[in-house]
C-alpha cells in the first residue's frame, strides 16, 4: 500500500481544531449555563474525539472489521450510559432531618 500520509497542512488543521474546542471547552466550563453546561461539555468532547477517531486511527480508511469493532465499542458506551441513567434517576431523594 502505497498511500500518500495526511500533509503538513492538514496536521496543523487538525492540531488547530483540537485547540480550539479545548479552548471551547475551558470556556464552557467557566460560564453558568445551568442544564446546557451538561449539554455542551459532552458534545464538545464528541467533536474532539470525532476529530482523533477519524484523522489520526484513520477509520475511514481501515478495514470492515474495524468498523465493527468501533460500532460496538459506541454501542456498549450507549448502553452503560443508559443503564447508569435509568439507576440515577429513578432515586428516590434522600431527606435528611
Amino acid at each position: 500500500m502505497s498511500e500518500r500520509p495526511p500533509s503538513l497542512l492538514a496536521h496543523v488543521g487538525a492540531l488547530a481544531a483540537l485547540a480550539l474546542l479545548l479552548l471551547a471547552s475551558i470556556a464552557v466550563s467557566r460560564m453558568h449555563l445551568g442544564t446546557w453546561n451538561t449539554v455542551a461539555g459532552p458534545a464538545i468532547a464528541a467533536a474532539k474525539a470525532s476529530i482523533v477517531v477519524f484523522f489520526f486511527m484513520k477509520l475511514r480508511k481501515s478495514a470492515p472489521s474495524v468498523h465493527f469493532a468501533a460500532c460496538f465499542g459506541i454501542a456498549w458506551l450507549a448502553i452503560m450510559i443508559v443503564l447508569t441513567l435509568s439507576d440515577f434517576l429513578t432515586r428516590w431523594p434522600v431527606v435528611v432531618r
